[in-house]
């Protein structure tokens, strides 16, 4: 009796999947069950990463989730299509012996159909098993797709991250850094902090409004973290808004926004992270290295009461940074010969 209705929970895991790859790579989000995948994969990396003090375990996230992942996906179809058809028995016999098969025959059987390998060695005599094995191969191709359909959009979007953190790092490193090299070593003055990243900026807002798990993904060499340099580019922002006298760079509110939407699929992502509930709102910036290059300033009160207003932002920042191990200070005014944190 109990035999006959394993069809049920083998059905519910197939169209699980099936939801969950339609959700994950199709529509905008992430999965309940990738989101049930990722977080504990993720924390566990996490913990090791803390308790050993190695940053650089970090940068395994990447490999362990979508590994999880597609593991997850293929383990779940395979064990609900194997319950479906070992629900009644005779639905698939010896191709020569003609004999009933086995549980394990079952699952090897599924695991061929799936593959759309298609050996023959075990098959559906009935004409309704047939049809089921046929939707069983139709289920694997379309798996085989989405998997792809889920890895290489994260393959392109890990390199623009790295593309962004590596301009940000040659054009700092630090908050305060890149605007005093975008005033005095570049063509374009601090439009090269606005305009000229507002294209790469869009293409990774984008990226992670339609997959915010990449907010999961760290790099091992400090060049490449975006989650250092994208909050010290947020900070350099605000800094020239808020503290800079004369008029702003075209492009500021556009590139503003961009960091603050990148923020906020940060916090979705993140939002039962500890880091980002015990981050808090970082210290006012020193802004001793802008008096020291010229550039004029304004009064320290009115600087004190727009940082106030964009506490929330400099918040999830402080989040992303402490969430890929990174100090507020290697965020803000890092030294210059600093190296990578393991």
């Amino acid at each position: 009796m109990l035999r006959s209705i394993l069809w049920l929970p083998g059905a519910l895991m197939v169209v699980a999947v099936l939801l969950d790859l339609i959700i994950t790579c199709i529509q905008t989000g992430e999965g309940r069950l990738s989101r049930a995948i990722h977080r504990p994969l993720y924390g566990l990396l996490r913990r090791a990463a803390q308790h050993s003090g190695r940053r650089a375990l970090l940068s395994w996230a990447t490999p362990l989730i979508i590994t999880g992942t597609l593991t997850a996906w293929t383990l779940l179809t395979w064990i609900g299509w194997t319950l479906i058809f070992w629900s009644q028995p005779g639905a698939l016999v010896g191709a020569d012996s003609g004999q009933p098969a086995t549980f394990i025959a079952c699952f090897y059987f599924v695991g061929y159909t799936i593959s759309t390998l298609g050996l023959g060695e075990i098959i559906a005599p009935l004409p309704f098993w047939r049809v089921m094995t046929d939707v069983a191969a139709i289920n694997g191709f379309f798996l085989l797709t989405f998997a792809i359909t889920f890895v290489v959009p994260v393959a392109q979007a890990r390199s623009e991250r790295r593309e962004l953190a590596l301009l940000l790092h040659r054009a700092g490193p630090g908050a305060q850094a890149l605007i005093v090299n975008a005033v005095q070593d570049h063509d374009r003055g601090l439009s090269s902090l606005t305009g000229d990243l507002q294209p790469l900026l869009n293409r990774l807002d984008s990226a992670h409004l339609n997959s915010p798990y990449l907010h999961r993904f760290h790099d091992h060499d400090r060049q490449d973290a975006l989650d250092l340099h994208l909050p010290a580019l947020g900070e350099a922002l605000l800094i020239i808004q808020g503290a800079l006298a004369g008029e702003c760079p075209r492009g500021l509110k556009r590139a503003l926004a961009s960091v603050d939407s990148l923020s906020r699929t940060f916090e979705r992502t993140q939002a039962r992270h500890p880091l980002l509930k015990g981050a808090g709102v970082p210290p006012q910036p020193d802004l001793t290295p802008l008096r020291e290059a010229g550039l004029p300033l304004n009064a320290p009160e009115v600087f004190r009461e727009y940082l106030h207003s964009h506490a929330a932002l400099r918040a999830r920042l402080h989040a992303m940074a402490r969430a890929g191990a990174w100090r507020w200070d290697q965020v803000a005014t890092p030294e210059v010969d600093e190296r990578p944190t393991d």
